[in-house]
């Protein structure tokens, strides 16, 4: 009688042991760094997807038509990864752009020609900036590899946005020298603090999303996108 109720105690506890959901098999909850990146960057591959399906829309200069492709292409792409991540690590991601972002993209609707190319090629810039920022303070402080891999697998992509978009902002006539590349430390007097962080005295403040970076005197803000971000109409 004893062995028999050893047996059905093994049992049980294999039994139990392959059941989804016990703590055999369950998923360490992700850490608040690796949630909030997340949830940030499927914002922005919205905001970014939804940017470049309007350049279709207006009467744009048809390299900002060349770019706003590729920007559909390469964030639907990386938010279906990304999306797969937060399924697997449980995190509910948000289902619209942040309120700056539609405000942004709101105003991007209002415009046509010239100065739509001008506003979209300005708020691009100063997305791309923040994104790589997002990206590299997950990767210096994420814990999660699968949160981490997405980060990983972004910033490339990020980057050559970046580039495409300063050399696009040159064709258009429009100054660039106060977008470095990401990742590139500027020189003294230049601040690109993380999220909600500001700017150097006499520097150019790039907060990451959800910030509201301000430089120090003499300098100038590059705040959430949609904002102040994209240059105004030529007045005459």
């Amino acid at each position: 009688m004893a062995r028999i109720k050893r047996g059905a105690l093994v049992a049980g506890l294999v039994a139990l042991a392959l059941v989804p959901g016990t703590a055999a098999h369950a998923v360490a909850a992700p850490s608040a760094q690796d949630t909030s990146f997340l949830q940030a960057a499927h914002q922005a591959n919205m905001a970014e997807i939804s940017k470049g399906n309007l350049t279709q829309q207006k009467n744009a200069n048809q390299q900002v038509k060349d770019v706003g492709s590729r920007l559909v292409s390469d964030h639907t792409r990386l938010d279906q990864s990304l999306q797969q991540t937060a399924s697997k690590l449980n995190v509910t991601l948000p289902g619209s752009p942040t309120a700056d972002q539609q405000s942004a993209l709101t105003r991007l609707q209002a415009v046509n020609g010239p100065d739509f190319d001008r506003m979209f090629v300005s708020i691009n810039l100063s997305w791309h900036e923040q994104t790589m920022q997002l990206i590299q303070t997950e990767l210096s402080q994420g814990s999660d590899p699968d949160a981490k891999r997405v980060a990983q697998d972004a910033e490339p992509v990020i980057r050559s946005h970046h580039d495409a978009l300063r050399a696009l902002a040159q064709s258009l006539g429009l100054s660039t020298s106060g977008t470095p590349s990401p990742g590139v430390s500027g020189g003294p007097g230049t601040g690109t603090p993380g999220p909600g962080g500001s700017g150097t005295p006499g520097g150019t403040g790039t907060p990451g999303p959800g910030g509201g970076g301000t430089g120090g005197p003499g300098g100038t803000s590059t705040t959430e996108p949609g904002t102040t971000a994209e240059p105004q109409p030529d007045q005459s």
